[in-house]
């Protein structure tokens, strides 16, 4: 039996949302005790939430300036006007998840 990763396990959303892209370069991890981390940086313990943007530049720069306590998600990333997803990690990792599809709007 093939262990159940993000890789494959079936992403869910709502019926007109863009499917996340799923690359470990452009995944944070948020971790109970180290804080948020790119996902080849994360030990795979204690995982809360995960974070897919569209490209690494943006989940590098998340990593980077993402503080713990924020209020909002947004306060740490890189401005501009684009989708990101959020997952609320669960284990064990079920066959399929929900990804809540956010937006990110602002100047540059």
């Amino acid at each position: 039996m093939k262990e159940r990763s993000i890789y494959n396990t079936k992403i869910v959303g709502e019926v007109n949302d863009t499917p996340p892209i799923i690359d470990k370069h452009n995944i944070v991890i948020e971790t109970k005790w180290n804080g948020f981390r790119m996902m080849d940086d994360s030990s795979f313990t204690e995982w809360v939430n995960m974070f897919i943007f569209p490209d690494s530049e943006k989940a590098e720069y998340f990593a980077k300036h993402i503080e713990k306590g924020m209020n909002r998600f947004q306060e740490g990333m890189l401005k501009g006007d684009y989708i990101f997803h959020k997952i609320n990690c669960k284990y064990p990792i079920p066959e399929e998840i929900y990804a809540d599809q956010l937006r990110m709007s602002g100047s540059i």
